[in-house]
């Protein structure tokens, strides 16, 4: 056929199929189908309205509690900071005082002499006296226990008798543990001041000093313990006034026997 014109037309594919473009709904946006779970996350269908989408009769917002115009807990403070002042005035503003030669004498004011100083000074010290150590009792190269510094006599009754006054001793007296004698401390001091007399010899004066070294402090358990005439003994005061006593003792007793 002249004339003619065959054209051959694709067959049209159906809409409803995988990859399609077609619009539908994935995800309910109303109703029945859509749950409350699926509404807390639905968004709005449009954005947000504009401040024009709003037809206002009456102005918005409310009365200030304030009559100057602001709410209460609102700022007062100027927005631009405040100029700071210096201290110093500028020159010209102040008239200085001209100044005055001093005298040259000084009798016509007081004097104020500086605080003494009562400290004592470094020569009052007694830094080159050497003391004796605690008496301290060993094992194996360890320390264990120190020695009191006043040995203490344990018994049924206080029979110490001095060998000068041959009276029992009152209080402390003196021991001597290589000739197992006592000397109470009236008489010691009574031989003590003889030793300074200047009639002895400087031999006399040496080995009656050597004798007196030989009697250390000592005291009967009277003042701890309860004995009443027997050898069981009952303790009067507390072990930790007893530690504390003999503390204080073993501290005091070192500055009173110096090594010559």
């Amino acid at each position: 056929m002249e004339g003619f014109e065959y054209v051959l037309n694709p067959p049209v594919a159906a809409k409803v199929a995988f990859g399609t473009t077609m619009h539908r709904d994935v995800m309910p946006i109303s109703g029945p189908c859509m749950t409350s779970f699926m509404r807390s996350f639905q968004p709005e269908v449009r954005p947000h309205p504009s401040p024009l989408d709003y037809d206002c009769s009456k102005p918005i917002g409310f009365k200030y509690p304030s009559n100057a115009g602001f709410s209460a807990l609102a700022n007062k403070m100027p927005r631009l900071p405040v100029v700071h002042e210096e201290s110093v005035p500028p020159l010209g503003t102040y008239e200085p005082t001209p100044w005055a030669l001093r005298a040259g004498y000084t009798f016509d004011r007081q004097v104020t002499r500086p605080p003494k100083w009562m400290t004592p000074g470094p020569s009052t010290y007694s830094i080159h006296t050497k003391y004796p150590y605690w008496k301290i009792e060993t094992a194996f190269g360890t320390r264990r226990v120190i020695w009191p510094a006043v040995a203490v006599f344990c018994g049924p009754k206080h029979d110490a008798q001095c060998i000068i006054c041959h009276e029992t001793t009152q209080g402390d007296y003196f021991h001597n543990f290589a000739s197992d004698k006592d000397m109470c401390r009236k008489c010691m001091a009574e031989h003590t001041a003889t030793i300074k007399n200047c009639s002895l010899s400087v031999v006399d004066r040496y080995r009656k000093r050597q004798q007196i070294k030989q009697f250390v402090p000592a005291r009967y358990c009277g003042f701890f313990h309860d004995h009443n005439g027997t050898t069981a003994a009952v303790e009067t005061t507390s072990r930790k006034e007893l530690r504390h006593k003999i503390r204080v003792e073993n501290y005091l007793y070192r500055f009173v026997s110096k090594v010559a």
